[in-house]
């Protein structure tokens, strides 16, 4: 059984506005409401408890908290006052931060990929030893070695962007089918043999009757990749609802991909495929 999320933007949200989108989210058949963590958007745990008090069935998650912005005493108490206030329903995403005009705008040095992962394992060290059995199921989401690695001996979810930071963009972009596919490999390897729930966040979903002009619209995410690896990347969603539900199948196949999520521009197309899996 694949589950799916959606990550809803909070940006200029009224209380009104915020549970409306909760609310249509959970009709659409997400299984997960997750809130994200930017210094543009509403604060991340109160907008998570009141995702759980508008919606009934969808699990509520952060993806994915920037532990850089924690003292580490500061969010194990803001998260087992949300778990306390949500139930069993909250997942924990973390992550360790990747804009860096947030972090200049925070005051808080940007330092080095290295620095940030650092970061991330003392945080989840930290967390684990506060909560003990109260810590909510744990996501870490990443492509680099050091992050996946923690993620493979930590988490309980894995979360991939297949997207690393590409210095000749100053953005990052994706990487191809093959590039992935040694990701999830990898995470496999430094995972021993623990249980892991693997997640994909594909950047855009398009539904068109024409995949590669959908596809050649998305190339901007992936701008050294051919038409051809376009079309077998997982990380990017282009054709009929049809298409793409074989595509998700097809993907989570190969890969062990069992949990998806999406960002809230791809919602309402997003729910169309939900509804060709169920």
């Amino acid at each position: 059984m694949i589950r799916f999320g959606v990550v809803l933007i909070t940006e200029g949200c009224s209380k009104t506005e915020w549970t409306g989108k909760c609310r249509r989210a959970e009709d659409l058949g997400f299984d997960v409401v997750a809130v994200p963590d930017h210094l543009n958007l509403l604060a991340p745990f109160p907008c998570a408890v009141l995702a759980a008090e508008a919606t009934i069935r969808p699990k509520i998650g952060t993806y994915v908290l920037n532990t850089s912005f924690y003292h580490p005493a500061l969010l194990a108490r803001d998260v087992a006052t949300t778990r306390q206030l949500v139930g069993d329903r909250l997942e924990l995403g973390l992550g360790s931060g990747y804009v860096r005009a947030e972090f200049e705008k925070a005051g808080i040095p940007f330092g080095t990929a290295a620095s940030r992962a650092d970061r991330l394992e003392s945080v989840v060290k930290e967390l684990d030893a506060a909560l003990g059995d109260t810590m909510p199921p744990l996501m870490i989401g990443g492509h680099g070695d050091r992050i996946l690695r923690l993620a493979a001996e930590r988490a309980q979810t894995v979360s991939f962007t297949g997207a690393p930071y590409r210095a000749e963009y100053g953005r990052t972009a994706l990487v191809d089918a093959d590039a992935l596919a040694e990701r999830v490999a990898f995470v496999r390897a430094a995972a021993g043999g623990r249980a892991l729930e693997l997640n994909l966040l594909p950047k855009a979903t398009v539904i068109t009757r024409d995949r590669r002009a959908g596809l050649d619209g998305l190339r901007r995410y992936a701008p050294d990749l051919t038409t051809e690896q376009l079309l077998e990347v997982p990380t990017l969603l282009a054709g009929t609802p049809a298409q793409l539900a074989e595509q998700v199948l097809r993907d989570s196949e190969r890969y062990g991909f069992a949990y998806y999520t999406v960002i809230e521009a791809a919602m309402e197309d997003f729910g169309r495929i939900i509804q060709r899996l169920r």
